[in-house]
């Protein structure tokens, strides 16, 4: 078998996916209801007055944003490891990380599917323990797209395909 040696990440798009979300929440939340309380009599306080419902509903939208999450992920496969570690970015530096490193041999299956109505992926491993138990891990992935997703199923497929 060639040697592998795969490293796939967002890290980029997902910190700047969450900075963009977080930079858009101060626009239309904060800096109207700070005019609103400081200088409701002035015409940007009354104007911020009369197109609150509006800010009001985009409300869902975001909320919906922050409960789904922009996921960071890392896979790392080298010649004889395979690295996956996925986390929120906000809410994962305060969290335990959700990650795996186990050797080629005990993998035995995987799959990508697809999360209705969000950005993200889900990454499902099958691997199997030395006791012969089966254990499925389950990593969400944000921003992955098709041809990464072809790399990194090239690659298990590689190593799917030395383990039978």
């Amino acid at each position: 078998m060639p040697r592998i040696n795969l490293k796939s990440t967002n890290r980029k798009v997902s910190m700047l996916a969450t900075f963009l979300t977080i930079l858009f929440g101060v626009i239309i939340f904060v800096i109207p209801s700070l005019l609103i309380n400081i200088i409701p009599q002035s015409a940007i306080g009354n104007y911020f007055i009369n197109q609150i419902y509006y800010v009001y509903s985009i409300l869902p939208i975001i909320l919906y944003i922050i409960i789904t999450g922009f996921y960071y992920y890392s896979i790392k496969i080298d010649t004889y490891i395979i690295y996956v570690t996925s986390y929120r970015t906000i809410s994962g530096l305060f969290m335990s990380k959700n990650y795996i490193e186990v050797p080629h041999d005990t993998l035995r299956q995987y799959s990508f599917f697809n999360r209705s109505f969000t950005l993200n992926k889900t990454l499902m491993l099958k691997v199997q323990d030395a006791s012969g138990k089966i254990i499925i891990k389950r990593f969400n992935i944000s921003f992955l797209s098709k041809s990464e997703e072809l790399r990194i199923s090239k690659v298990l497929e590689q190593i799917i395909a030395k383990n039978s």
